[in-house]
C-alpha cells in the first residue's frame, strides 16, 4: 500500500487520497484526481494497459486499487510507474 500512498502523497495534487493519513486502508487505496475528465481517461488507460478494476465505490466515485494479500508486489509497482508516467503525461 505504501508503494502506491508515496505515489499520492508526493504528486503536488495530482493524486488526491481519500482517507486521513492515519485512517488509510492497507488494502483499498482510494484517490481521486484533479477532474472528472482526468480521472476519466486515467482509468480509461489503466485499463487498456491490463489494470482492472480500478473505478472507484459507486457512491464515492473516484478510483479504488484493492490490494488483497492475493496480488503481488510486483502488480503494487507496476501500477505505481503508471500512475508516475501518467501524470507525467497529464
Amino acid at each position: 500500500a505504501s508503494t502506491i500512498y508515496n505515489v499520492i502523497d508526493q504528486s503536488d495534487g495530482f493524486y488526491k487520497g481519500h482517507a486521513e493519513k492515519s485512517s488509510r486502508s492497507m488494502m483499498n487505496v482510494t484517490f481521486n484526481l484533479t477532474s472528472e475528465e482526468l480521472e476519466n481517461r486515467f482509468l480509461a488507460e489503466a485499463k487498456d494497459q491490463g489494470f482492472v478494476g480500478l473505478d472507484g465505490h459507486r457512491s464515492i466515485g473516484g478510483c479504488r486499487a484493492s490490494i488483497y494479500n492475493a496480488v503481488p508486489t510486483e502488480s503494487c509497482e507496476a501500477l505505481r510507474q503508471f500512475m508516475l508516467d501518467f501524470k507525467a503525461r497529464n
